[in-house]
């Protein structure tokens, strides 16, 4: 019976394009799409509309993290597959042991399709909210070139690393935006309890205050009257510029202006060549043309700039073009990433190349990281105790110069 399908993916000029085609099943949909000039990144019944489709970095299903738990999903079933254990005997195992409800559905539902009939990347692209597409490519390649437990364990080692790079990220983060909030909330309680009762007493002497006792005064009492508009103007600002950064055109600001922002344009461009290039390497590595690996990875960037950018490399690689050539002519593309792709193509060895590429800017990151929250804690000491100190002088002043008076 003929099912409507939604998809999205990349047309032939690398532009991005979404719409509905009805066939049979997922293969059948694909195929249509294919004969379209369609490369099709996700193809789901139209009934799964409703689901919203987290990215690969992990998303909270069903109060689990879905990142986390794919991972553990992966090294399992890579471990099996080596094994020689049949592919319905590993699903049947796993969906059994696996803590996280929403993942085990799913895992019982591709049971179910693959035991119809489907392959295995097929059954995993049914369910795009679980599998993003470099895996469902990955797991595809793998399923073509017989080599699918080679493919999962490599496709576990990218899944750890990545998460491996997230906790490190957090973690170095968590003290400095602790001792944020920390300061912040200490500074809070000062203006909000504390000066009052300090300006009630101040009114009582009726002597001029000092500079910074009126400064501290007016702010105390400027925050206590607007306080609260000011807090909904900054919530109005924040959720419209949410909802700008969403539109086409405001992403493709938004990103462009993250990668030059001072210190953290860099580290966000090392992180993200990082994954393009391993990304890269990961999908040829498992048997995808190096075009077909383009359109994946330019999904998996998470910005807007970089994935055009990429666009337009496939473009003219389809007009003959050589990958590192094109790279380097959009002007986005680091020289390091662009050089040594040059190499790659000359040698003939780009897989090596690109892994060394991504391992020298996970390198880089790690080593800026630590800079970074190196200098942001004595940054955001030296700044709360000044804010509390300026606070706490202020107060003091006044009394000071009433005990010179009275002595």
């Amino acid at each position: 019976m003929p099912t409507t399908f939604i998809y999205r993916g990349l047309d032939d000029a690398g532009a991005s394009v979404r719409g509905e085609v009805t066939a049979d099943d997922a293969q059948s949909a694909i195929a249509v799409l294919k004969t379209r000039a369609i490369f099709p990144t996700e193809v789901k019944p139209a009934a799964e509309r409703a689901p919203a489709a987290p990215s690969s970095a992990g998303s909270s299903l069903g109060g689990h993290n879905m990142g986390a738990d794919l991972t553990i999903f992966t090294r399992q079933l890579a471990n099996l597959a080596a094994g020689g254990v049949p592919l319905m005997t590993a699903f049947s195992a796993l969906s059994t042991h696996t803590e996280n409800p929403r993942l085990r559905a799913v895992l019982e539902a591709m049971q179910r399709d693959v035991h119809g009939g489907k392959a295995l990347w097929e059954a995993m692209s049914i369910h795009s909210a679980a599998f993003p597409p470099l895996y469902i490519n990955m797991v595809k390649a793998g399923e073509a070139s017989g080599q699918l437990a080679a493919v999962l364990d490599w496709l576990a080692d990218y899944q750890e690393k990545e998460q491996s790079r997230r906790m490190q990220i957090r973690g170095a983060l968590a003290y400095p935006i602790l001792l944020t909030c920390a300061g912040a909330l200490a500074i809070t309680l000062l203006i909000t309890f504390v000066v009052p009762k300090f300006s009630a007493m101040f009114v009582e002497f009726g002597q001029a205050l000092p500079l910074p006792t009126v400064i501290l005064l007016n702010t105390a009492g400027f925050l206590a009257h607007w306080g609260w508009i000011v807090l909904l103007g900054v919530i109005a600002l924040v959720i419209a510029f949410r909802r700008y950064a969403r539109t086409p055109g405001g992403k493709l600001k938004v990103d462009g202006w993250r990668l030059r922002m001072p210190v953290f344009g860099k580290l966000a461009m090392r992180a993200s060549m990082s994954r393009f290039a391993r990304t890269t390497a990961t999908l040829l590595r498992g048997g995808v043309p190096l075009l077909d690996a383009l359109a994946v990875v330019r999904d998996v960037m998470d910005n807007e700039m970089l994935a055009r950018a990429t666009d337009s490399a496939r473009e003219g690689m389809r007009e003959g073009e050589r990958f590192g050539e094109r790279l380097q002519q959009t002007g986005v593309f680091p020289p390091l990433l662009t050089h040594m792709i040059g190499i790659g193509e000359e040698t003939g060895d780009l897989q090596s190349m690109l892994l060394t590429v991504a391992n020298s800017y996970d390198i880089e990151v790690e080593t800026a990281l630590k800079s970074m929250v190196s200098l942001l804690e004595p940054i955001i000491i030296i700044t709360i105790g000044g804010i509390m100190g300026f606070v706490i002088l202020s107060m003091l002043l006044p009394i000071f110069q009433i005990n010179m008076l009275g002595g």
